[in-house]
This record gives C-alpha cells, structure tokens and sequence, in this order.
C-alpha cells in the first residue's frame, strides 16, 4: 500500500510540470525616460520691498515641528525693529493653511488664501 502510494505521488510530481507549463511568448518591455522632466510654465518674479517699514507681512507655517516657534521668533524682531509693519500668523487667522501641501491643487489653495491677506511678503517656515 505504501508502495502504490509513493508511485502516484511520484506520477502525479512528474506530470505536474507538463501540464502547468508556461506558453513560450515573447517578451514586452516598456521604456521609461529616468530623467524626471518637469514642464513648467515662466512666472513673473515680483520685486522685493526695499523696506519692511509699513508693510504687510504674512508668515506661513504648514505644522511641521518648530516652525512656528521660528516664526513667532521672527514676529517678535519684526515688531521691534521695524516701523509700522503688521505681521499676520497665517497658522492663526486662517488654519487651513497649516497644512503640508501634497498636491499642487492644495498649493495653489493655500496661495490664494494667503493672497488675500494682501501681503507685501510671505515669509515661510517648513521647518523639521
């Protein structure tokens, strides 16, 4: 019995292969350029101010640690050393800005929220 038993299994090992055997097909490849070629549209620089004195300016901080204690730092100089500027906490006026911009969408999003605070500059801290 043992011996009818291990010639099946031995017949059935054998046979297997032949009838799960792949169809010879020739092969297919895809060719991908590694260069990482990004198509960008030229923008329009702005000047910057020659003076901070009287001016807007718009801090961003997208949540990452320590940001805003740059930021704050630099509200702090600003306010002391510069004549009638008006220094706005993006994280706090509008919180939707702190955030990490994954998608250009959201970048663009994030812009125009900061945009319409009017700014003369936006001073940004990803920090990490």
């Amino acid at each position: 019995m043992l011996r009818a038993f291990i010639i099946i299994c031995t017949i059935a090992f054998l046979a297997v292969p032949g009838l799960v055997a792949a169809k010879e097909a020739p092969q297919q490849w895809e060719l991908v350029n590694p260069q990482s070629i990004v198509l960008s549209k030229p923008v329009k620089i702005v000047e910057r101010p020659a003076t901070l004195e009287g001016k807007t300016v718009v801090l961003r901080w997208n949540g990452k640690p320590n940001g805003d204690v740059f930021l704050n730092r630099v509200a702090e100089l600003l306010n002391e050393k510069v004549k009638g500027v008006k220094v706005i906490k993006a994280w706090i006026v509008a919180p939707e800005t702190n955030v990490i911009s994954y998608s250009p969408d959201r970048s663009v999003s994030i812009a125009k929220k900061l945009a319409s605070f009017k700014p003369d500059i936006v001073i940004a801290a990803p920090a990490d």
